[in-house]
């Protein structure tokens, strides 16, 4: 995590201008491991959600309990 955390600064810098706005689509955090708001998901979130541990069993279970049956995770990373 200290790679993170050498980086802070200039994470910072270079997520400034992010302007996250409410969608009309759920979104469940693996980061907060709650459904959020996606005007939340600013630069700040997005450090976050590098520093932090993945919290993915602990949405799906959130997702699970609230009714939910079928998953999408969403990434840039090819494999997925």
């Amino acid at each position: 995590t200290w790679h993170v955390e050498a980086i802070e600064d200039e994470l910072a810098k270079a997520l400034a201008s992010v302007a996250p706005r409410s969608s009309d689509v759920p979104f469940f955090s693996t980061t907060e491991a709650e459904l959020i708001d996606t005007a939340r998901l600013d630069g700040g979130y997005w450090y976050r959600n590098l520093r932090q541990r993945v919290r993915f069993a602990d949405a799906v279970q959130g997702l699970v309990e609230q009714g939910y049956s079928a998953f999408v995770e969403v990434s840039s990373h090819p494999v997925l």
